[in-house]
């Protein structure tokens, strides 16, 4: 544990407890006692108001009207945190979430009402066998170990790649490791539900200047795009608005909208398309729409077998 983490954590251990000694404060992270007094100095020189009291019961504490001022975290700061991470611990299903989760109730006043906000994603099934190779990804890039992923790509191709893990990265409900691929010698995105075997190697690695960004923004993919002419029923409006907005959308009449959206010019993009069954009709450019409706007529023929 660094320095820095060590002394987070104090503040957050002394924000859930009145006081606690210094001796009890070296034995659990195993410094030395002259150590804790150190970085109790470094946390009154940021400002953090520790104080001390003698005596065989004596220790350390933060002054009461600072718990919960804003020049740390509000109340109302850790019930959004609570929300947020609510939310998340269903789509992660992982158990520092739920220590992060019990350490903040811990932290606010029993008398403050429920939190008007909250979010729910799917429970889905396979998101718990998922839980264990999150939980190992996690361990590897904490400690910066190679892993090993079988992994089945887009085009339904299965390989076997080396990786340095950098950061697990939710989007759209979805989960994806960002790592180095030592096999293409280049940063790769790999979406979590597509890794069929994962191990973790003894190799460890030392890590590149990473910086997070999101190389493969939600709703692109890897193949070229085309802008294409939709008409679609007024009740999926909806889901155009959310992951288009409305500015692409024209009334055509009560019950239907005229939508111009890019989608990628390969049989993905006729996936998509074709998910929102009869409710939506592509109606330009025109060899786009041909090559739509060859591939609805494949899709029907394998129910005339």
């Amino acid at each position: 544990m660094t320095k820095i983490e060590r002394l987070i954590s104090i503040v957050v251990m002394l924000l859930a407890r009145e006081t606690i000694s210094a001796q009890e404060l070296a034995d659990y992270f195993q410094v030395a006692k002259r150590t804790i007094l150190r970085d109790m100095d470094t946390l009154n020189l940021a400002n953090i108001p520790i104080y001390a009291i003698r005596g065989s019961k004596g220790g350390f504490g933060i002054m009461p009207t600072y718990k919960f001022d804003k020049r740390l975290l509000s109340v109302t700061d850790l019930q959004n945190v609570l929300v947020a991470l609510g939310g998340f611990q269903n789509l992660m299903l992982n158990e520092d979430i739920k220590t992060t989760l019990t350490k903040i109730r811990g932290m606010i006043p029993s008398e403050v009402t429920k939190n008007s906000v909250s979010i729910s994603f799917h429970q889905w099934a396979g998101r718990s066998e998922l839980a264990s190779t999150m939980e190992m990804l996690q361990k590897a890039i904490k400690t910066h170990h190679l892993v090993q992923l079988t992994y089945i790509d887009v085009t339904g191709q299965q390989t076997t790649r080396q990786v340095e893990p950098y950061q697990l990265q939710a989007r759209e409900t979805r989960w994806y490791l960002e790592a180095y691929s030592l096999n293409r010698q280049a940063y790769r995105s790999f979406k979590i539900s597509r890794i069929t075997a994962s191990k973790l190697l003894t190799t460890t690695f030392k890590p590149r200047d990473y910086q997070a960004q999101v190389r493969h923004q939600p709703g692109t993919f890897p193949f070229p795009s085309i802008p294409v002419r939709v008409r679609i029923d007024a009740s999926i409006r909806d889901q155009f608005v959310e992951r288009y907005g409305a500015k692409v959308l024209n009334v055509v009449d009560s019950n239907h909208y005229d939508a111009e959206i890019t989608v990628p010019y390969h049989e993905f993009g006729y996936r998509y398309l074709a998910g929102f069954g009869s409710r939506l009709q592509v109606i330009a450019p025109k060899d786009f729409v041909e090559n739509y409706k060859r591939f609805l007529k494949q899709l029907l023929s394998q129910y005339d077998k």
